[in-house]
């Protein structure tokens, strides 16, 4: 209990500062949603070339596909790291480590307020850009009941793994160029130049045995009706294991940096 109401509270700290950067959240969704329909556009055009499909994904495929993608990405979305190394550098981190709460918290409560206070704007731009590709979805009612779980271990995947990643700013101090490393990874491997099954077979095996697909296109592909009963419960075993994986590799490296941390006020 004593952690819920320090969780309303930071609730509502975090919906009010971010209700002072209206203009920045609603720039964010721009880009959130112009990357998705210029792939959309090249897809469709690409289908139609092809005579209405490629690889099993006619225009309307391609169209529920980047709509179910879009509205994933916006829901796992995850940038602590880069915040991370701020408060590294600026020596911020240091008296954060001497309160009663991990400094997780603090992100988890800024992460949700950040996609309830922008989903409500993004909801009416993916049914427009639906309606004007003609999306074709195949969502069974079983897959929108198993699409709730995936989502939350893609989005709690993407949190930890990016956790992860900034953990590593207690030995480089900086770590964009690692993100940028990542964040080209996840833009070629999880699912947002294509569908995995569109890849070329081994960037497709790769994207299988690596995390990053799972961050974004399970879900999406879950949402829009392109799997089984039994491909989505493989997937869905998959992102618990990668999440495990991910939480106990952030673990270690936290804690083993920790031991060295030193910064202005540390």
């Amino acid at each position: 209990m004593r952690l819920q109401r320090i969780y309303a509270a930071m609730f509502v700290a975090s919906f009010q500062q971010a209700a002072q950067y209206r203009v920045q959240a609603v720039l964010w969704l721009l880009m959130a949603v112009v990357r998705p329909v210029v792939f959309l556009a090249a897809w469709s055009a690409a289908a139609n070339a092809q005579g209405g499909s490629i690889g099993g994904y006619t225009v309307g495929d391609f169209a529920a596909y980047y709509v179910c993608l879009t509205l994933v990405s916006q829901l796992t979305m995850a940038w602590d790291a880069y915040d991370f190394e701020w408060e590294v550098r600026q020596g911020r981190l240091a008296p954060k480590l001497l309160r009663p709460l991990h400094p997780v918290h603090y992100t988890v409560v800024e992460n949700i307020v950040y996609k309830v206070t922008t989903l409500p704007a993004l909801l009416p731009a993916l049914v427009l850009i639906a309606w004007t590709f003609q999306a074709h979805f195949q969502t069974q009612p079983w897959q929108l009941v198993v699409f709730v779980p995936s989502v939350v271990a893609a989005a709690a995947l993407r949190f930890v793994f990016g956790w992860f990643i900034a953990s590593f700013a207690f030995w480089t101090t900086r770590i964009h160029a690692i993100m940028h490393l990542y964040d080209r990874v996840v833009f070629l491997l999880a699912g947002q130049v294509a569908p995995l099954s569109l890849l070329p077979a081994p960037l497709a095996l790769l994207s299988y045995a690596l995390p990053f697909g799972y961050m974004l296109w399970a879900p999406a592909e879950i949402l829009r009706g392109g799997m089984s009963f039994e491909q989505a419960m493989l997937t869905l075993g998959a992102q618990l294991v990668w999440l495990v994986l991910s939480w106990l590799a952030y673990v270690v490296v936290w804690r083993l940096g920790l031991r060295q941390f030193s910064a202005v006020g540390a």
